[in-house]
């Protein structure tokens, strides 16, 4: 690593430090506040709320690591142009595409870190964070759910259902179920079991009835009265527990399963989709900031500090504002999901090689 790459480095790492730390109380300082009311009105212990701000913290440095690149760009990169140091750089014959190089990559190794977190341990902290709010407010997260809905389709047209009116997500069991399998939307076989469990790698259910309908109208039943059936339902525990989580406390392969689980029963998933890209474009803000930051740093000011931090409060306002209403406009079925979720990263990345262009050329 040149000298000069350490140099830039080594100037950007306290403002980026102060910029994490900045942003991310900003982001907590409301919500502890509320829950800290919360926890005094019931009169929950203090520990409780220091493992809230501990499971908060993952999904917030998601959004702040972008925010402090941002803040360390302008800043460091502003100190440097208002001391004539960049002046200095590019007389001794180094241009300003080289200068970036080091900026460029501290945005692609926080971009891949952010990724990391959000894929590793944001889920896991988000579930945890559910468990324990409603364990402060003396409330437990059901273990079972009702009315469980499972579909199939083929040629988009329904081939197989299952009705369960309770499954135990511990216990791994369903109960009162019936599953029915249609042949152009008549009734072939129809299977009705007390009880279905989960065993080892696969499902079997007890006591079952199964009636075989032909073409005549003729119906055949076999029952299984004392014993236990194979049945063949598609989705194991786990799939079926991840779809009552929300997408933030699923990671991108989670989501994309559920995703194609939902297709597979005719459902929409556009909403999905767009949280599914959302959960790459996030992340990639610290290299899109990087990329904006850099041009609009080399500008010569008198105060670097006070412009570099008032520029980029307005960049993150943009970004956001961008974002939140692509978001809302794909949910709303007005864009495609993927141009929803990133079309602030690819208006902020048009600007940055725009601003990058023109400097580049004085």
């Amino acid at each position: 690593m040149r000298i000069l790459d350490r140099y830039v480095l080594k100037e950007m790492v306290m403002p980026m430090l102060f910029g994490i730390c900045a942003f991310t109380s900003l982001f907590i300082g409301t919500d502890l506040l509320r829950v800290v009311t919360i926890a005094m009105d019931l009169g929950a212990p203090f520990n409780m709320v220091g493992k809230l701000f501990l499971f908060q913290l993952p999904q917030i440095i998601v959004y702040t690591f972008p925010m402090a690149v941002l803040l360390a760009v302008l800043l460091s990169l502003s100190r440097l142009s208002a001391n004539s140091e960049l002046v200095a750089m590019q007389a001794g014959g180094i241009g300003f595409i080289r200068i970036m190089a080091p900026v460029l990559v501290i945005g692609l190794v926080m971009s891949s870190l952010t990724l990391l977190i959000n894929e590793t341990v944001v889920p896991a902290a988000n579930v945890a964070y559910k468990v324990t709010f409603a364990e402060m407010r003396g409330q437990t997260l059901p273990r079972t759910t009702r009315n469980v809905i499972l579909k199939r389709y083929k040629s988009n047209f329904l081939e197989w259902f299952l009705y369960a009116a309770r499954f135990d997500s511990e216990l791994q069991t369903m109960e009162d179920v019936a599953i029915v399998t249609l042949d152009k939307s008549r009734p072939k076989e129809t299977t009705y079991a007390p009880r279905v469990v989960w065993d080892d790698d696969g499902w079997f259910m007890e006591n079952g009835i199964t009636h075989f309908h032909d073409e005549a109208g003729e119906t055949v039943t076999m029952r299984f009265a004392g014993g236990r059936q194979p049945v063949d339902i598609g989705q194991k525990p786990r799939d079926i527990i991840a779809s009552q989580k929300d997408p933030d406390e699923m990671n991108i392969k989670e989501l994309s399963k559920h995703m194609e689980i939902l297709r597979s029963q005719g459902k929409e998933v556009a909403r999905l989709e767009v949280d599914w890209h959302l959960k790459w474009a996030i992340p990639m803000a610290s290299l899109v900031f990087a990329i904006v930051g850099a041009p609009l740093g080399i500008q010569s000011h008198r105060s670097a500090s006070s412009v570099g931090f008032g520029l980029s409060i307005i960049v993150i306002f943009i970004y956001y504002l961008i974002m939140t209403a692509g978001s809302a406009l794909a949910q709303g079925g007005y864009l495609p999901p993927a141009a929803g979720a990133w079309i602030q990263n690819v208006v902020m990345v048009v600007i940055g090689l725009s601003l990058i262009y023109k400097t580049a050329r004085k």
